[in-house]
């Protein structure tokens, strides 16, 4: 009987074990790039506005828990164009973008509509980069907007953060 091991038992090591970082870019840019030539595209999303954004279930259903649970267990499950009423267009073709391309730049004229599409749409890491933007704008004029803010959107960080700016910055006078 022949020996069919090809590495005497002396000799055998650990399995090697490869993790390319470089390949989710790989994996980012294949899929931006199909979804910029409209290929193997299954889903679009139609804002108040009647603007589309196009995608794939599969991808914003592993992105989003708010997808997820569309794609999976409701009426739109079966639909080709879903319909997103009260999201500002811009902020969802940003959302759709992050999925994507895994980055977002959050500015000030971003912000007022990002945030609210980010909490609705369940994007928890998207949500604090709005609220961690909105903390290091905190100012006079802005710190009880941005009070309200967090407070419709739970951002509690935020919320306290915006509580203790109003308190150290406004006396109380009776």
């Amino acid at each position: 009987m022949e020996n069919t091991n090809l590495i005497p038992e002396s000799r055998k090591c650990k399995p090697v074990k490869l993790f390319k970082k470089s390949s989710f870019i790989d994996k980012y840019e294949g899929l931006q790039s199909l979804r910029n030539g409209e290929i193997l595209c299954d889903i679009k999303l139609e804002t108040d506005d009647n603007k589309i954004i196009t995608a794939h279930f599969v991808v914003l259903s592993a992105a989003s828990p708010y997808f997820h649970a569309m794609f999976t267990n409701f009426a739109e499950r079966n639909h080709d164009l879903v319909e997103m009423r009260h999201i500002d267009y811009s902020a969802l073709l940003l959302l759709v973008n992050f999925i994507y391309t895994g980055q977002i730049v959050v500015t000030e004229e971003k912000v007022q509509d990002l945030l609210p599409a980010a909490d609705l749409l369940q994007f928890q890491g998207v949500k604090e980069a709005c609220c961690d933007f909105l903390q290091s704008q905190l100012c006079p004029t802005n710190c009880i907007s941005i009070n309200n803010i967090a407070d419709i959107h739970s951002c509690t960080k935020l919320l306290t953060s915006s509580e203790i700016y109003i308190h150290q910055h406004f006396s109380y006078e009776i």
